[in-house]
């Protein structure tokens, strides 16, 4: 935000704080919040703040970076027989992250959708509808006898229910990564004889 916005922004807070209109200056009802000392006290205390910050000369904080694109995920099927799947379930995320930590940030990038499109074209997943609307993918029967179950779970969302990857099922997804995932470079192993 530049500063000028910024400037005019506790400029805003103040004319609020003093009970009138941040645009045009009229003095506002005191009714509502507005009748409230705790809340005039804290526009007041929130411009005081802005204000002491701009004259720090603070700047600006910078906008998020994007995210590094790292393109196609490339792999020698050496770099494949070496990574190891989780001991324990897991969630795809989980799982694409630690084949990702395995194998550093130069391999590109494994996408978790990729992986589950996937397994949904060869059978193991379905995409079910819910009753809201919401798509969710379950495990079929040849999903579940590879090693691949739904589990409840508790977030603050509240209760939901997760798709787990068993280390057996994490080995398939492995042993068949770039029929998979179209697109992921399986590279010549460059290591002399």
């Amino acid at each position: 935000m530049e500063r000028e916005k910024q400037e005019q922004i506790c400029q805003q807070l103040r004319m609020l704080a003093e009970g009138r209109h941040p645009f045009t200056g009229e003095e506002l009802p005191l009714t509502g919040a507005f009748a409230d000392a705790a809340v005039l006290r804290t526009l007041t205390q929130a411009s005081h703040c802005l204000r002491d910050l701009l004259e720090q000369g603070t700047p600006a904080p910078l906008p998020r970076e994007k995210r590094e694109r790292r393109g196609k995920f490339r792999i020698t099927p050496h770099q494949l027989s070496g990574i190891l799947p989780l001991p324990e379930a897991a969630g795809i995320t989980a799982f694409v992250s630690a084949i990702e930590e395995q194998m550093g940030r130069n391999c590109g990038r494994l996408s978790p959708t990729a992986v589950t499109k996937g397994l949904e074209e060869r059978g193991f997943l379905l995409t079910q509808t819910k009753d809201d609307g919401r798509k969710r993918k379950v495990p079929t029967k040849e999903g579940e006898a590879l090693g691949i179950y739904m589990e409840e779970r508790h977030g603050y969302r509240g209760d939901y229910e997760a798709v787990l990857y068993t280390p057996k099922a994490q080995l398939y997804i492995l042993k068949h990564l770039a029929d998979l995932v179209p697109g992921t470079v399986m590279e010549e192993d460059d290591i002399p004889f």
